[in-house]
């Protein structure tokens, strides 16, 4: 792919499979899919690895960087928010990295200095 040649849509070697609800996944099979998952995704949980999962696909439309690194960070943002499909129940898989996240945020709110 030329560098700086905006491309309309490039598929996947290889399709992302997501969870999307209670035992539901979804295959993520092109850029534009992937782009679209990304800028559907509510604002509220949106963070480092949705942007620069977001900015890849984006370089990766330009031709700025591979399609295999765009869906790298794809898949790190998947594995971030607890979305990619493992075969576990995601639901169980969703409910464990909550649990996790509302322990992280307590400990840090106790090691935060009071004012």
């Amino acid at each position: 792919m030329r560098k700086g040649l905006i491309q309309s849509d490039i598929e996947l070697r290889a399709p992302v499979t997501i969870a999307v609800g209670a035992g539901f996944k979804r295959e993520i099979a092109s850029l534009t899919a992937m782009q679209n998952f990304l800028k559907e995704w509510p604002p509220a949980f949106r963070g480092r690895s949705h942007a620069a999962a977001l900015r890849a696909c984006e370089a990766a439309r330009c031709g700025e960087i591979d399609l295999d690194k765009a869906r790298q960070a794809f898949l790190v943002f998947a594995r971030k928010v607890g979305i990619e499909w493992t075969g576990a129940d995601p639901v169980s898989v969703l409910r464990e990295n909550r649990i996790r996240r509302d322990r992280t945020r307590e400990s840090r709110a106790q090691q935060r200095p009071a004012h």
